[in-house]
């Protein structure tokens, strides 16, 4: 067994062995190998994700998420993203090179594939995505992080690229960081 710490509930059995699609599989297994290293022993429910692995840096990244996508991932919770790597109106006017934007393009694309709402902002707490206090959200995009900790008080650890999407297909994070009562508490007087 790769995972004898971490305790999963039978939902999150069933995503692991693939019930719920070769997309959702593969996310938890992200999540799954992931929670381990941030210290955690289970998973924790969320209610949103905000996506940073929109923005194209290479062709891994497009041919991850087209593949999610390919194999019928769709997010489980409202998920936002973050900008992407062109402006979709004026790339031609700004000089991008052709295939680089329609590598962009179509990165973006498939992430609204999935089910994300095609926001491209990185200040998804200036949309309706705003989460509220206490809420456990699974966001990337390191200012909206420290916004939703630190001003709505909401819960979530900075989500790199490929958990964050994989976050949201699943819809769980570890149960670890600032998702927990004890290290969201002050130390300084």
């Amino acid at each position: 067994n790769m995972l004898p710490d971490l305790e999963l509930t039978g939902e999150e059995q069933a995503m692991l062995a693939g019930e719920m699609g070769a997309a959702t599989a593969m996310a938890m297994r992200i999540v799954t190998r992931m929670a381990p290293l941030y210290g955690a022993n289970r998973l924790i429910p969320i209610t949103r994700a905000h996506i940073d692995g929109c923005i194209y840096e290479g062709d891994a990244g497009l041919e991850f998420a087209e593949r999610l996508a390919r194999d019928g991932g769709r997010v489980q919770v409202p998920t936002s993203l973050n900008v992407i790597s062109l402006d979709r109106a004026k790339w031609r006017e700004l000089g991008q090179d052709p295939g680089y934007a329609e590598k962009a393009r179509r990165l973006g694309q498939a992430y609204v594939d999935m089910g994300a709402r095609p926001t491209f902002t990185c200040t998804p707490y200036y949309t309706d995505s705003r989460p509220s206090f206490g809420e456990q959200i699974a966001w990337a995009e390191s200012n909206a992080v420290a916004f939703a900790n630190s001003v709505i008080g909401a819960r979530t650890n900075r989500y790199g690229d490929y958990l964050d999407i994989s976050c949201a297909l699943t819809g769980r994070v570890p149960a670890a960081g600032l998702h927990l009562d004890e290290p969201r508490l002050g130390e300084v007087l």
